[in-house]
């Protein structure tokens, strides 16, 4: 399923809103009750239109469908021919102990499910997301050359000089694609002058919320090729496969996420212990410097 195609108004934040909600209905309910029980405020990032109402209908919509593609949601016929949502029994406990004011659990879920449903569908010979193949190649790039936030000054002409229109075709969708990347941890947006903003890929916090699921020591090559089936939009070679043809293919770990572990063993959250042999060592390289890393420790897991 596209997703900024087909779905362009759903969003993490309408997601995490919804699932709450579901959390505390184990009966599930009618899309009708969510609508009138969510606020629109809470379920919608659009302001300023002129039928709110209607706009975050679409948003709940929109971020139903994802929800139930992702397997966040299941849905079924009730007896009046309506759909009833109900909360996937796998993820119930893990939502419903969020903490009230911390969505960054949540944020994980839904980029390791978004992940592994891209995997799922490379593996079943078929084409993944929109987003997770737009998260893929964004995160090949060069985390030192950021792309502009608008989609005419500089986003549009790589998209179409990588031959991934496909993923990202227009303004609109560069837009989604970017409160995507933003809520799931993968980018942040910083000013560079005057009003000009960009979009910084870095995946240090999406690394930072799945420490606990890696092992607290292991050989770097096996200790990164875990982390990439957790997370395989972060470079996993099956997703990179699935990218277009003169796609720039890593040597080595992806400059990003090799970034989010340099990130990570200053604020000492990481220890990468170099290694002298280059056949048993991951390699990180960050523009011009690279780094030959023979073990991970993970010294902390900082909140």
């Amino acid at each position: 399923m596209d997703y900024l195609k087909q779905h362009n108004l759903a969003s993490v934040p309408a997601l995490l809103v919804i699932s709450r909600y579901l959390a505390t209905q184990p009966d599930g309910a009618e899309e009708t009750e969510l609508q009138r029980m969510l606020q629109p405020e809470a379920i919608t990032e659009r302001r300023g239109r002129s039928s709110p109402g209607a706009d975050a209908s679409n948003v709940l919509t929109s971020s139903l469908s994802v929800g139930e593609d992702l397997a966040l949601f299941d849905s079924e016929r009730s007896g009046h021919g309506r759909r009833r949502w109900r909360l996937r029994d796998s993820i119930r406990d893990d939502v419903g102990q969020l903490p009230t004011a911390d969505s960054r659990g949540f944020r994980s879920l839904v980029l390791r499910l978004l992940s592994a449903r891209a995997l799922d569908e490379i593996r079943a010979k078929k084409t993944p997301s929109d987003v997770a193949l737009a998260l893929t190649w964004v995160l090949l790039r060069d985390p030192l050359n950021p792309l502009s936030t608008n989609w005419d000054k500089g986003p549009e002409d790589a998209f179409e000089n990588a031959g991934m229109r496909t993923a990202v075709k227009n303004a609109e969708q560069w837009r989604a694609f970017q409160r995507w990347a933003r809520s799931l941890g993968i980018a942040t947006v910083a000013q560079v002058s005057g009003q000009e903003t960009c979009l910084l890929v870095d995946p240090t916090r999406a690394l930072l919320d799945i420490l606990d699921r890696l092992p607290e020591q292991e050989r770097a090559e096996q200790w990164f090729r875990q982390l990439l089936e957790i997370l395989p939009v972060l470079g996993h070679p099956a997703l990179v496969s699935a990218l277009p043809e003169g796609t720039a293919r890593p040597q080595g770990i992806p400059a990003s996420l090799a970034l989010a572990a340099q990130k990570l063993k200053r604020r000492g959250v990481l220890d990468l212990a170099p290694s002298a042999d280059a056949s048993a060592a991951a390699v990180l390289k960050i523009g011009s410097q690279s780094w030959r890393i023979g073990e991970v420790r993970i010294a902390e897991v900082a909140e």
